[in-house]
């Protein structure tokens, strides 16, 4: 239960008279409470870490992604095409949201220092070390294919992805196509 002082309604009218004796007392170790509260916060906040200081190339990468970033939210909100010149903009930003790298430790301990946290983590984890693990069992797989047969895996999955993008562009235009005419 908290306790909530209203001096307003214990004083008489345009005085400074307590209604109850005891209460001007009261009052000032309220008062003193929330001075030391007050002095407790501003010292926790000072003894913060300072803010990290990037190099030149990385402040110019970040600032590379965050303009790639806005440039996609003003397309969002806005919804219009971009310019083909600053199409290319947003390749950075596309390329930081696909990236499945994992955090370093550092990365994940600054991050909690700015208060950051991160849903499904657990989730996500399990799908890197999932993907790991695949990705240790292919290499395995194809150290002990001949040569032959690792050049016809390669034709057949660019045949593969050729014929994903194709039929993807063709399924992101009729869906644009649908928006278009409603």
């Amino acid at each position: 239960m908290g306790l909530q002082f209203h001096p307003e309604r214990m004083r008489h009218p345009d005085t400074d008279q307590f209604d109850y004796p005891g209460c001007p007392k009261a009052y000032q170790e309220f008062v003193k409470a929330v001075i030391a509260y007050q002095k407790k916060l501003n010292s926790t906040t000072n003894s913060l870490p300072k803010t990290l200081k990037l190099n030149q190339e990385m402040e110019k990468k970040r600032k590379v992604i965050l303009r790639s970033f806005s440039l996609a939210r003003d397309m969002y909100t806005a919804g219009k095409e971009i310019s083909p010149s600053k199409a290319s903009e947003l390749k950075a930003g596309a390329e930081f949201l696909e990236s499945n790298t994992a955090l370093s430790l550092q990365q994940e301990i600054r991050l909690k220092q700015m208060g950051a946290t991160v849903r499904n983590a657990g989730s996500y984890l399990e799908k890197l070390k999932l993907n790991e693990g695949r990705e240790r069992l292919a290499r395995n797989l194809m150290g002990k294919m001949a040569v032959e047969q690792l050049s016809d895996l390669l034709s057949f999955y660019r045949m593969m992805g050729q014929i994903c993008s194709e039929v993807l562009e063709r399924k992101l235009n009729g869906i644009v196509n649908d928006i278009e005419a409603s």
